[in-house]
């Protein structure tokens, strides 16, 4: 499938981590000390991460990749997430992975 995505260039990377750490989805890893996307299902193609790069070695591309595995992702998102945006993704989980469990989403 044809879509959006994230392209790294490694040359530009200075490896500082940024775009890792903004990159809710896990898709982006340091690997030799530069950035890599690690997981193209993962992407979202949204971009959290160009923002985050200070040399801007990230840019969106139109190729093609696997499509963006919301179900695989979205679980990923809970550990990384504030207790209201968590009570909101456990009411009304996107992927449809996470039943509402009013007691969860209380105790959040």
């Amino acid at each position: 499938m044809k879509r959006t995505i994230i392209r790294i260039d490694e040359a530009a990377c200075i490896g500082c981590g940024a775009c890792a750490e903004a990159c809710h989805e896990g898709a982006i890893g340091m690997v030799n000390g530069k950035a890599k996307l690690l997981r193209e299902d993962y992407c979202d193609g949204l971009g959290d991460c160009l923002p985050a790069c200070p040399t801007n070695a990230i840019t969106f591309e139109e190729r093609e990749a696997p499509a963006y595995n919301e179900q695989a992702v979205c679980p990923k998102l809970l550990c990384n997430v504030s207790a209201p945006l968590l009570r909101t993704c456990l009411v009304a989980c996107p992927a449809r992975v996470h039943k509402a469990d009013s007691q969860q989403a209380d105790d959040t």
